[in-house]
């Protein structure tokens, strides 16, 4: 942030003998009695002063801006602001922003006699007491007021309400605009007041339909109930919700006016004769419309909890779907004449993907409910090959199953962020830009220069490079006898060699890591090998570029449960 045409806004702690100061271009606040109180303000300047102002301001500490030439003093709310940080080049910005009060529904069991969380004796407020929520929009835009208030209440507006409620609001003082002091953007903020239980919003609803300033178009003489949240919205209309919901639903298959398809009552007989067990009709029911959703859309997903049968619901399904065309008609082709309908049960060729503890679980599944069908684990490009090699020369369907570690285990990675000792920031080697991570301080995530613990193990945020223009890997192949900045250490991750200092508290409890580290403090210059570093080709990316066109089915096991990498 430039200092050029800025407010200059200063902090001073007499009994910690502290002075801070720095930059602002917005300030937004709001009077109460004769105390100004800040809503909202961004900071600029060298990040330490930045950092402090804003902690300051969090604090509740109150701070001096100067505008036009005259100083004005401005109080905060304690620990009542969102924050968020974030660098540009040398500077720093910090913008701090007046969260609203959060409505508490009813409970009985509420007692406002209870402690506060600090040992204090003050009473909590009752429940749906009042309160205040800010807003901000575009300088005169009415209609982006108006959608602001309609997200901020649980009262229903219409667009045909606009010009009536904001008129309405603002002349019984419920909407009051702030004070904003920009020197650079242009936009309006406002403070909403609502009643315990929103009754002030219900009353100007109210008496503008009674008096017929504002109407619902095809209705008569409504008024709104007494509904301010969720709870009280479903007891009031759960039951129209309902069956608006079950008239607009239509289920792919209905166990109660439907039959179970040929295919599916096939692998249960199965299951039951190989068994001895069938699958329950809830079990059935999800299997019958998992087939019917693959039909439609080549994908389909199984929800359920563990112990569920999502495996036997899973592989049933696919084949079901698959068996569907079982039954071919073939020609005689000298004579063009059918010869009749002969029964050939097709094959395919299937992957599943899944955690490694359950890699035997899925063979043993397999084999246990589906009738002409084996299936194997692979580890290695050689074992694909040999599984579709045997799946070729059998009249079987085949599934491989492949742990989600071994799909992607490929070559060991390094991290190959540099160390500018001039700017003492980590970079990208590629376009020389400084590489930064987010914090989270007391609820807020901002910005901050990259430490080397952000690159002790690859994740999606260290990936690549930020900039855009850029997008670069920040992660290179590790060979066992280069070395680099970066060092391996154990399970603990990549250590950089001349920050090792950094490391040591953190590791005080694990002996051998610490003496690890300690030994490369003691010869930075030194050479360590790279114990475990290999290269090897992915399983996932040998599929993809060899085994076009050969995969017929893929079921995924535990999908919410992601790779750290991207």
């Amino acid at each position: 942030m430039s200092t050029t045409k800025l407010m200059k806004v200063s902090y001073y702690d007499i009994k910690a003998e502290v002075r801070l100061e720095c930059y602002t271009d917005i300030v937004v606040t709001e009077r109460d009695g004769k105390i100004s109180y800040i809503v909202a303000i961004r900071l600029g300047g060298y990040p330490e002063s930045v950092k402090g102002m804003a902690d300051a301001i969090f604090g509740g500490g109150s701070v001096t801006v100067e505008v036009n030439g005259e100083t004005y003093t401005f109080s905060s709310r304690v620990k009542q602001y969102h924050k968020e940080y974030g660098h540009n080049g040398l500077y720093a910005e910090a913008v701090l922003r007046i969260k609203d009060e959060e409505q508490r529904q009813i409970d009985s069991g509420d007692n406002n006699n209870d402690k506060n969380s600090d040992g204090g004796n003050s009473k909590e407020p009752p429940a749906n007491a009042p309160r205040k929520c800010y807003i901000f929009c575009g300088m005169g835009d009415e209609e982006q007021l108006f959608e602001e208030i309609d997200k901020k209440t649980s009262v229903p507006l219409i667009p045909e309400f606009q010009e009536y409620m904001l008129t309405e609001l603002q002349h019984r003082e419920i909407l009051k605009p702030l004070q904003v002091i920009s020197i650079h953007e242009k936009f309006d903020a406002w403070i909403l007041h609502m009643s315990s239980e929103e009754k002030n919003i219900i009353s100007v609803v109210d008496d503008g339909l009674h008096y017929g300033k504002i109407s619902i178009p095809g209705a008569t003489g409504v008024e709104f109930p007494a509904v301010y949240g969720v709870t009280q919205y479903l007891n009031e209309f759960g039951v129209q919700i309902a069956e608006r919901i079950k008239g607009q639903f239509n289920p792919l298959f209905d166990p109660a006016t439907e039959t179970l398809s040929n295919e599916v009552l096939a692998v249960n007989e199965y299951i039951m004769a190989n068994a001895g067990y069938s699958l329950y009709n809830v079990q059935l029911a999800v299997v019958e419309t998992l087939k019917r959703r693959l039909a439609l859309g080549k994908v389909g997903l199984c929800i359920a909890e563990c112990g569920s049968g999502k495996t036997k619901i899973g592989i049933s399904a696919l084949h079901a779907y698959q068996q569907r065309f079982q039954f071919r008609k073939f020609a005689d082709i000298s004579n063009g004449q059918s010869v009749g309908v002969v029964e050939q049960q097709p094959k395919y060729f299937n992957i599943v993907l899944c955690p490694s503890h359950m890699a035997k679980k899925w063979v043993r599944e397999i084999e246990e409910t589906l009738s002409n069908t084996f299936a194997v684990i692979v580890t290695s490009i050689t074992e694909i090959n040999e599984a579709y090699k045997a799946y070729e020369g059998d009249n079987k369907t085949c599934y491989i199953i492949i742990t989600k570690e071994k799909a992607r285990d490929g070559y060991m990675r390094r991290p190959v962020a540099v160390w500018s000792k001039r700017r003492k920031r980590f970079i990208c080697p590629t376009c020389y830009e400084e590489i930064e991570m987010d914090l989270i301080d007391c609820g807020s995530k901002y910005r901050v220069p990259a430490d080397p613990f952000f690159f002790r193990k690859e994740t999606k945020q260290n990936h690549k490079c930020a900039n855009k223009d850029c997008d670069s890997l920040l992660w290179a192949a590790l060979v066992p006898e280069q070395q680099s900045e970066w060092i391996k250490v154990s399970d603990y991750g990549f250590v950089h060699r001349r920050l090792t200092h950094l490391y040591f508290k953190c590791v005080e409890k694990k002996p051998k890591i610490y003496d690890a580290i300690q030994a490369i403090a003691d010869n930075p210059d030194g050479h360590f090998p790279n114990v475990g570093a290999y290269r090897r080709f992915p399983l996932s990316t040998y599929i993809k570029r060899h085994m076009k066109g050969k995969i017929d089915g893929l079921i995924i096991d535990e999908l919410h449960v992601r790779p750290d990498r991207a």
